[in-house]
């Protein structure tokens, strides 16, 4: 019955805030509360989606095509003048029950906008659509009581509330113990753009092997220059219409102040000057590129709780981790699939008790999926990135993850 249904308030509408109002919204009155407007936070260029992810959402009517993925069939690396040096082919669905997917940032997050907000008339929607607020900051959050603070000066209670505001969570420290906690900067920065296809073979008449639709066979490829480091990741996006490259190097020590975000424009001069040493037709791709943005990577180190009364922190305000294993989108994804285990007719004991549970299962492998993360930036055999991979990418859910717990205990 409508009456019984709990009522879910989300704060921030990045990808942690959308998914879970996606699956909060099948059971549950759902309202996210953003403070920018809608097109806040679409940038970010590429992404992947590994089979952990995709499988949760395929189970809230997410697809694929609306978002412009590319399915990925396994890695090649390559030297910094495009010459292929190991070829790894991966049949993700095969071994782990789904795609790995390839797309542009702002297109998952339309996807997730659409489950979100959808009529349950759409093929795979459940439950009531998610309202948004747009243009309302919460500047404050009492868990205990289970209400928020507008940035207009009215409170609003809720029978749950998730803080999914970012890795420069502002109510984080409501909910964690202790001094409150803020990103570090890892020494490391990335450009990230995306270029059409079409513009890429006009500038370059034949497109490299590592591009080009004949030869490329859904690679994800790795470029890279050891001394100084220098590594171009690049894969397809938008059904192939556009090209990824994420271009990492070591921060420049005059960076280690600036607090930004992950989305600021960077400087295309800059871009081209530091990956001077690729190859020719690498480096004039590049150089059309139209958008640049830059990044210094940051990451969270691990919380000692992410709940507190009716109150839980998820996504990259629990657990922000650099895309080296590209796991941070999958774990945000996690998380709201865990919040399956909130029911309608709860009581505030049964929610509280709920979130603690939420809290013991999803913390430690955040911290795990964040450790192997950070052992990424080292030498690390094809053996030991196939092992993280599987222990990411077989997670089925929070259902099996308790089952799990529950025969291990």
């Amino acid at each position: 019955m409508s009456e019984s249904k709990l009522h879910a308030i989300v704060v921030g509408s990045g990808l942690a805030g959308l998914a879970a109002a996606s699956v909060l919204r099948i059971h549950h009155n759902v309202t996210v509360y953003e403070r920018g407007n809608p097109n806040v936070a679409t940038g970010g260029q590429g992404m992947v989606l590994f089979p952990n992810g995709i499988k949760i959402l395929n189970s809230v009517g997410f697809d694929g095509s609306r978002a412009g993925g590319v399915p990925c069939h396994g890695y090649r690396m390559l030297d910094n003048d495009g010459k292929v040096l190991e070829d790894i082919p991966i049949d993700f669905k095969h071994r782990w029950g789904a795609d790995m997917l390839m797309m542009k940032r702002s297109d998952f997050r339309d996807e997730l906008m659409r489950i979100a907000t959808a009529p349950a008339t759409e093929p795979g929607i459940e439950g009531e659509p998610a309202r948004l607020v747009f243009n309302t900051g919460v500047v404050d959050l009492d868990p205990e009581a289970g209400t928020i603070s507008l940035a207009n000066g009215s409170v609003v209670k809720g029978d749950v509330i998730i803080v999914a505001d970012g890795i420069h969570s502002t109510l984080r420290k409501r909910i964690v113990d202790g001094e409150d906690r803020v990103a570090k900067k890892t020494g490391l920065t990335l450009f990230r753009v995306a270029v059409p296809t079409k513009d890429a073979q006009e500038a370059v008449g034949t497109l490299p092997e590592w591009w080009d639709d004949g030869q490329d066979e859904n690679r994800l490829n790795i470029m890279q220059l050891d001394d100084p480091l220098r590594v171009i990741a690049n894969y397809p996006i938008r059904q192939k219409t556009y090209r990824n490259l994420s271009c990492l190097f070591p921060m420049h020590k005059a960076r280690q102040d600036i607090l930004e975000t992950w989305y600021k424009d960077g400087d295309k001069e800059e871009m081209l000057r530091t990956f001077d040493a690729f190859d020719e037709k690498t480096r004039k791709i590049l150089s059309i590129a139209t958008e640049v943005k830059v990044w210094d990577l940051e990451e969270l180190d691990s919380l000692p709780n992410w709940h507190r009364g009716r109150a839980l922190v998820i996504g990259d305000a629990a657990h922000a981790m650099t895309p080296l294993q590209g796991q941070g989108a999958n774990m945000a994804i996690e998380d709201a699939d865990s919040l399956r285990l909130l029911v309608p007719g709860m009581s505030g004991g049964d929610i509280e008790s709920i979130l603690h549970k939420i809290d013991s299962i999803r913390r430690p492998r955040a911290a795990k999926v964040l450790q192997d993360t950070r052992n990424q930036a080292k030498s690390v055999t094809l053996q030991e990135r196939l092992a993280t991979m599987d222990y990411n990418c077989n997670y089925n859910g929070i259902h099996e993850a308790l089952q799990k717990e529950g025969l291990s205990s």
